[in-house]
């Protein structure tokens, strides 16, 4: 308080009276520090319970309106990208049935029994031994029949694979690719 200190009859706290403010002021090391107990007819007036004022609620519209506003289409802190399964029957009708850039399916009704064949479930490995070896080598595998290698984020680091010459351990025809760093 900027006027000094304020004597103890003046707050808003109960005190002691008579003689007892006297032994008080007498056994205390600051005699004007109050009790801290607060007065109680002057203690949160009007009370918080008593107003007669009501709150209202502010609603807007749309938005306030629940009815084909779920909450998930609007929380954009939670919209994680769909996950896409693909299991055996799908993978085998994109290697006989191509994709929608790369089409090999008949048209009209001999398409239509060609797209009926995956309504049940089909095994990959037998897809795999009946369709042409080209499809397999030029869709799913790199130059040279080996699997493709996942692009690198990091430009500086650059993954080649080495030669038989170069690492002397397998020959070209066993199925294990060694990676050398740039």
């Amino acid at each position: 308080m900027s006027g000094g200190p304020v004597p103890v009859f003046k707050k808003y706290t109960t005190g002691s009276k008579g003689i007892w403010e006297k032994i008080r002021q007498l056994l205390t090391l600051v005699p004007n520090r109050s009790t801290g107990n607060p007065l109680v007819k002057n203690y949160r007036v009007p009370p918080p319970g008593s107003q007669t004022l009501k709150y209202k609620d502010p609603v807007t519209i749309p938005a306030g309106d629940i009815v084909k506003n779920q909450y998930y289409d609007r929380d954009h802190r939670r919209n994680y990208p769909r996950l896409v399964a693909f299991d055996q029957t799908k993978v085998s009708g994109l290697l006989t049935l191509g994709s929608a850039q790369n089409p090999r399916i008949s048209v009209g009704e001999k398409g239509q029994k060609e797209l009926a064949v995956f309504d049940q479930s089909v095994s990959l490995s037998s897809t795999l031994a009946t369709i042409d070896p080209k499809v397999v080598k030029s869709e799913l595998l790199a130059e040279g029949g080996s699997p493709v290698v996942a692009p690198s984020l990091n430009k500086k680091m650059k993954f080649r694979l080495t030669e038989e010459s170069e690492h002397g351990m397998y020959p070209e025809d066993y199925p294990i690719r060694i990676f050398a760093q740039n």
